[in-house]
Protein backbone atom coordinates (compact mmCIF):
# COMPACT_ATOMS: atom_id res chain seq x y z
CA UNK A 1 0.00 0.00 0.00
CA UNK A 2 1.04 3.69 -0.58
CA UNK A 3 2.74 5.58 2.39
CA UNK A 4 1.88 8.62 1.52
CA UNK A 5 -1.62 8.31 2.92
CA UNK A 6 -1.06 8.64 6.61
CA UNK A 7 -4.63 8.86 9.02
CA UNK A 8 -4.99 7.83 12.17
CA UNK A 9 -8.05 5.79 14.14
CA UNK A 10 -8.62 5.52 17.70
CA UNK A 11 -9.70 1.69 18.24
CA UNK A 12 -10.54 -0.43 21.08
CA UNK A 13 -8.13 -2.84 23.08
CA UNK A 14 -10.10 -5.51 21.25
CA UNK A 15 -9.92 -4.59 17.74
CA UNK A 16 -6.05 -3.90 18.27
CA UNK A 17 -5.72 -7.57 20.11
CA UNK A 18 -8.13 -8.89 16.72
CA UNK A 19 -5.34 -7.08 14.47
CA UNK A 20 -2.20 -8.23 16.13
CA UNK A 21 -3.47 -11.53 15.13
CA UNK A 22 -3.56 -10.98 11.75
CA UNK A 23 -0.13 -11.96 9.02
CA UNK A 24 1.96 -9.24 9.14
CA UNK A 25 5.42 -7.49 9.37
CA UNK A 26 3.94 -4.60 11.81
CA UNK A 27 0.52 -3.62 12.86
CA UNK A 28 -0.05 -1.38 9.58
CA UNK A 29 0.76 -4.50 7.19
CA UNK A 30 -2.08 -6.73 9.67
CA UNK A 31 -4.40 -3.77 9.42
CA UNK A 32 -4.00 -4.04 5.53
CA UNK A 33 -4.50 -7.87 5.58
CA UNK A 34 -7.18 -7.58 7.54
CA UNK A 35 -9.17 -4.82 5.15
CA UNK A 36 -7.82 -6.49 2.21
CA UNK A 37 -9.64 -10.20 3.32
CA UNK A 38 -12.67 -8.25 4.72
CA UNK A 39 -13.23 -6.93 1.14
CA UNK A 40 -11.84 -9.67 -0.98
CA UNK A 41 -12.27 -12.81 1.05
CA UNK A 42 -15.93 -11.84 2.77
CA UNK A 43 -18.35 -11.61 -0.01
CA UNK A 44 -17.09 -15.29 -1.34
CA UNK A 45 -17.68 -16.60 2.07
CA UNK A 46 -21.25 -15.22 2.05
CA UNK A 47 -21.45 -16.73 -1.34
CA UNK A 48 -20.59 -20.02 0.25
CA UNK A 49 -22.52 -19.53 3.22
CA UNK A 50 -25.65 -18.74 1.23
CA UNK A 51 -24.77 -22.05 -0.94
CA UNK A 52 -24.05 -24.36 2.29
CA UNK A 53 -27.83 -23.06 4.13
CA UNK A 54 -29.70 -23.68 0.67
CA UNK A 55 -28.05 -27.65 1.13
CA UNK A 56 -29.62 -27.57 4.40
CA UNK A 57 -33.00 -26.18 3.52
CA UNK A 58 -33.08 -28.80 0.65
CA UNK A 59 -32.46 -31.57 3.10
CA UNK A 60 -34.69 -30.72 5.68
CA UNK A 61 -37.22 -30.73 2.87
CA UNK A 62 -35.73 -34.24 1.98
CA UNK A 63 -36.14 -35.20 5.59
CA UNK A 64 -39.76 -34.48 5.96
CA UNK A 65 -40.46 -36.07 2.86
CA UNK A 66 -39.10 -38.93 4.19
CA UNK A 67 -40.88 -38.46 8.00
CA UNK A 68 -44.06 -38.03 6.05
CA UNK A 69 -43.22 -41.50 3.59
CA UNK A 70 -42.50 -43.27 6.85
CA UNK A 71 -45.89 -41.98 8.84
CA UNK A 72 -47.87 -43.28 5.23
CA UNK A 73 -46.14 -46.85 5.56
CA UNK A 74 -46.64 -46.77 9.09
CA UNK A 75 -50.12 -46.30 8.63
CA UNK A 76 -50.26 -48.76 5.49
CA UNK A 77 -48.70 -51.77 7.86
CA UNK A 78 -51.32 -50.97 10.60
CA UNK A 79 -53.89 -51.35 7.96
CA UNK A 80 -52.58 -54.55 6.41
CA UNK A 81 -51.92 -56.04 9.79
CA UNK A 82 -55.78 -55.54 10.48
CA UNK A 83 -56.85 -56.77 7.08
CA UNK A 84 -54.65 -60.12 8.18
CA UNK A 85 -55.97 -60.08 11.30
CA UNK A 86 -59.95 -59.66 9.98
CA UNK A 87 -58.70 -62.44 7.06
CA UNK A 88 -57.80 -64.75 10.07
CA UNK A 89 -60.93 -64.34 11.85
CA UNK A 90 -63.20 -64.81 9.02
CA UNK A 91 -61.09 -68.20 7.94
CA UNK A 92 -61.31 -69.46 11.77
CA UNK A 93 -64.80 -68.68 11.29
CA UNK A 94 -65.97 -70.41 8.37
CA UNK A 95 -63.83 -73.55 9.50
CA UNK A 96 -66.26 -73.79 12.35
Amino acid sequence: MAKGNIRSIRISDDMAALIEQQAGNNFTEKWENLVTRCVWELPQKEKELANIQKYINEAWKKLEDLNRQKRQLNEIQAILDRTKAYIKRLEELTTE
